[in-house]
């Protein structure tokens, strides 16, 4: 019953905005922060990079609620898409980037633990085959 009254009032709505000739539907910006994390395999999943961001898209809406409807059903489909725009865009632009830019900060207390020849030999040849 809900849905009939919801479909009758739209018609109605429609036809009052077709009789008046104006298109209600105004453009709104909508700029949103969002943030992708993903971790590298090579090193056991140890390395885990995070990029903070802000994006924003264009769409025409009746109102601001409208465009807020629209997002939420936006977002619900496009992950994947955003996550492979801004991977995509920053993997571009890291080999050009400025070291200036760029922090550390160190996160926990080392751990120290002494190694056997063995192991230094076999850490060796890792650190050669990686730098090679």
């Amino acid at each position: 019953m809900e849905d009939n009254l919801e479909t009758t009032i739209d018609q109605l709505e429609n036809e009052i905005l077709e009789e008046l000739g104006d298109n209600p539907m105004r453009p709104y910006l909508i700029e949103f922060p969002y943030s992708v994390k993903f971790v590298l395999a090579e090193d056991g999943y140890r390395t885990e990079v995070f990029i903070n961001t802000i994006s924003e898209e264009m769409t025409f809406a009746r109102t601001k609620k409208d465009v807020l409807f629209q997002k939420e059903r936006s977002d619900a489909i496009s992950k994947e898409g955003y996550i492979k725009h801004i991977v995509n865009w920053v993997a571009d632009r890291l080999y050009k980037l400025d070291l200036d830019n760029c922090d550390l900060a160190y996160t926990g207390t080392p751990d120290v633990v002494e190694m056997t020849d063995e192991e230094l030999g076999i850490y060796q040849r890792e650190i050669i085959s990686v730098a090679s």
